[in-house]
């Protein structure tokens, strides 16, 4: 990497990616194509959710649970599974008032009951754990093995199955790697040997999604799928990222994707925030989007928990 303000610009990118995805796919969220193209037309900017739940500019569970691991991780400087869990507890009676997800709910339950953080991890494929895990990729990007473990090991809190946490790996195996530098192609071959330990599925389709990123968006949804799972929405944020040349195309795609929009899209955003830094981010969705200012001071507390980290290191 260049200079370490370069890096910064980095990590605001991926955190400021995950949640300007996430408010634009907001609406959209389980809407096929055709809907979104009746409704819409494409998405290119923030709407109120059809709902009446959240207004423009506002993020899901998705952005919630990135934020609240990305403050346990400020707080320990390593990975703490018992503070992200606490800090889970903590956002509970929260989580069930908005639409977090099932698997999440079901081990927040768990965790509410008195089960342990190793316990609580509900067998279920859903995309919870990938969607959350950029600060993970970002912060110990010195050691892909390290940001790999702690992927898997944050995923299992809720998640306890290989898909769901493949997908936690990709995500975070990708991000670790754009910010240091890696080129797409080396940066794919890193997620998809990291991924196919968990799940050789998810693995060969975030091959494929590279291989088709030629192809438009209804041809990849066709191919890759858009629903909850794992298995459908990390390939499809990768297919989002690969497809794109720069940071507003990606997220886009995601929002425009159908099914679980929200998620695609914040996932796309994370990845791609990672390569093109907070700079490539219209002002626009910047200034509109929840709570920025604290993102970006997230964001900095995030870099300035990696620089401890390396220069403590021997």
């Amino acid at each position: 990497m260049g200079l370490n303000s370069d890096l910064k610009d980095l990590f605001r990118g991926s955190i400021l990616g995950v949640a300007i995805g996430d408010a634009l796919g907001m609406p959209t969220e389980g809407m096929k194509i055709e809907e979104i193209t009746e409704t819409y037309g494409y998405i290119e900017d923030f709407f109120p959710s059809p709902l009446g739940d959240l207004n423009a500019g506002e993020w899901t569970d998705d952005t919630e649970q990135m934020v609240i691991l990305a403050e346990s991780i400020v707080d320990r400087i390593y990975l703490d599974p018992e503070d992200f869990t606490s800090k889970l507890i903590s956002w509970a009676e929260n989580a069930f008032k908005i639409r977090t997800g099932p698997t999440t709910r079901q081990a927040l339950r768990n965790l509410l009951r008195g089960a342990s953080w190793d316990r609580a991890g509900v067998d279920s494929a859903t995309c919870g754990a990938a969607m959350r895990v950029a600060p993970i990729g970002l912060v110990y990007h010195f050691n892909i093995d390290l940001v790999e473990r702690y992927a898997a090991i944050s995923a299992s809190i809720t998640h306890k199955n290989q898909s769901a946490i493949a997908g936690a790996v990709a995500v975070a195996t990708a991000i670790s790697c754009l910010v240091s530098d890696f080129s797409d192609e080396e940066m794919l071959s890193e997620v998809v040997s990291r991924t196919r330990k968990y799940d050789k599925l998810i693995s060969e389709k975030i091959e494929y999604s590279e291989e088709i990123k030629n192809e438009g968006l209804e041809y990849a949804v066709e191919k890759l799928g858009n629903s909850i799972m794992t298995w459908d929405v990390v390939p499809m944020a990768f297919y989002c990222f690969f497809s794109s040349d720069n940071f507003s195309d990606a997220v886009k795609k995601g929002a425009n994707a159908g099914g679980d929009t929200d998620s695609i899209a914040a996932i796309a955003g994370g990845i791609s925030g990672a390569k093109f830094g907070e700079n490539s981010i219209p002002d626009k969705w910047k200034n509109k989007v929840k709570d920025s200012s604290y993102l970006i001071e997230l964001a900095d507390l995030l870099y300035v928990t990696h620089m401890k980290i390396v220069t403590l290191s021997p």
